[in-house]
């Protein structure tokens, strides 16, 4: 959980006291009132009102209070974690109970936490060191908080009790036995009997928290190529998400698997079977009841899907006979042979105006009209020049087309284009 608003004041010790209000109280008043209730008139203590509300005793595990990593003065804001994800929303659900929540007297904002507040150091250092953290299910990854300016300090409160190896052991054992059985998993059958609930204050072994610390353990696990600690609810279970195995034995006409010689109700069986089996995995491993199963299911018409991997035939044909750059010359394995050049000119594609490329591009064709239907002109426009200093529409003012008078003028060399130029200029002296 987050807490905002602290008093700058406020430490990891006074803390603690604060989030312990959050906590499920005891309520001696309402239990002295509840053991006479033959007086008329006397209150009877509710099951269901904010008395009843908040997180169990000793279910917060830690403190974390966000501090300067240069000043070391309080960011004024910490957070605050519990074994179960329960017991924090217990907490929550009383905190919002409260007309007014305060800690130090002053009033604190309580809420969750979003993803991305802590995340995991991969490489720590010796100055970076003391900034971080360790999950409580994972000692062996490290945590910060988000901004580099500031970090987070712990104050653990309670630990979570282990599980004796012997209860694991068992636990392992019947979940595999259940599961090569094709049964369903141990908790599901466990359902079924009917219990009487057992009351809060025995020591019942709490299932692990899903928390925001756990995902990043899990994250850090999947990285680094480890299983993760306490990801499951049961050691034995396998994940969901397991990648289904490359080859199957299933016949899907009989609904078993032709390796592990089990026969199951649907399709559905088999697959989750293959999936998540740990028989399904050793057999896979022994050579001889691989061989047995392809022969039955060859036996039995089941086709195996193709496992080759793909060809790049393109990539080989490159490498055979080389390719062919744009001068012309081969490139790669092939013979050394190099293309005239005149047949790369011939195939070259003209080179077009600016105009004419972006014509083209909006569908237009050459020879026709412009417009959608073609009706519009089909000639380009002329491109006329005239005498310098003449009006436009006078008469003998317009010489011709721009294009061929800039050949007649530059179609000899640099002094036929000067002398031209001084003809012109004495004709033009000798009129006036």
């Amino acid at each position: 959980m987050l807490l905002r608003g602290l008093e700058a004041s406020v430490s990891e010790e006074l803390l603690v006291k604060g989030v312990s209000k959050l906590n499920k109280p005891s309520n001696p008043a309402a239990a002295q009132t509840s053991q006479a209730p033959s007086k008329k008139g006397a209150k009877v203590a509710s099951t269901t009102g904010d008395t009843n509300l908040g997180a169990k005793e000793g279910t917060l595990r830690r403190i974390l209070l966000v501090r300067d990593r240069r000043t070391n003065e309080s960011w004024r804001y910490g957070f605050a974690e519990y074994a179960s994800i329960e017991d924090a929303q217990a907490a929550v659900t009383r905190f919002n109970s409260f007309d007014r929540f305060t800690i130090a007297s002053k009033q604190v904002m309580v809420s969750y936490i979003h993803a991305g507040v802590f995340v995991p150091v991969l490489n720590p250092t010796a100055s970076t060191k003391r900034f971080t953290f360790s999950p409580l299910g994972n000692p062996s990854l490290k945590l910060q908080y988000w901004d580099e300016d500031a970090y987070v300090t712990e104050l653990v409160v309670s630990m979570p009790e282990p599980v004796t190896a012997d209860a694991q052991s068992h636990i392992n054992v019947a979940a595999k036995s259940a599961e090569s059985e094709g049964l369903k998993p141990l908790k599901d059958t466990e359902k079924s009997k009917k219990r009487k609930a057992q009351p809060e204050t025995s020591s019942t072994a709490k299932k692990p928290a899903a928390s925001h610390l756990q995902f990043w353990s899990n994250r850090h696990a999947e990285l680094h190529g480890i299983k993760p600690k306490g990801g499951s609810k049961n050691g034995s279970e396998k994940d969901e998400d397991d990648a289904p195995p490359s080859q199957s034995f299933a016949d899907p006409a009989r609904n078993c698997c032709c390796l592990c010689m089990r026969q199951f109700n649907d399709t559905a069986e088999v697959n989750k079977h293959e999936r998540l089996s740990e028989l399904h995995r050793q057999n896979l491993k022994d050579k001889t009841k691989v061989e047995k199963a392809q022969v039955k299911l060859a036996k039995h018409g089941v086709q195996q899907p193709s496992t080759s991997e793909y060809r790049d035939r393109a990539r080989e044909r490159r490498k055979i006979h080389g390719v062919i750059n744009k001068k012309g010359e081969h490139v790669g394995n092939g013979p050394k042979t190099k293309v005239p050049v005149d047949d790369v000119e011939e195939e070259a594609k003209p080179v077009q105006s600016k105009g004419a490329s972006l014509l083209s591009k909006m569908g237009y064709t050459a020879g026709q009209g412009l417009g959608a239907s073609g009706q519009g002109m089909a000639a380009p426009i002329s491109q006329d020049v005239y005498v310098a200093g003449v009006g436009l529409g006078a008469a003998g003012g317009k010489l011709g087309d721009a294009v061929s008078e800039a050949e007649k003028n530059t179609k000899n060399d640099y002094g036929a284009f000067v002398e031209s130029n001084r003809e012109k200029a004495r004709e033009r002296y000798a009129r006036m």
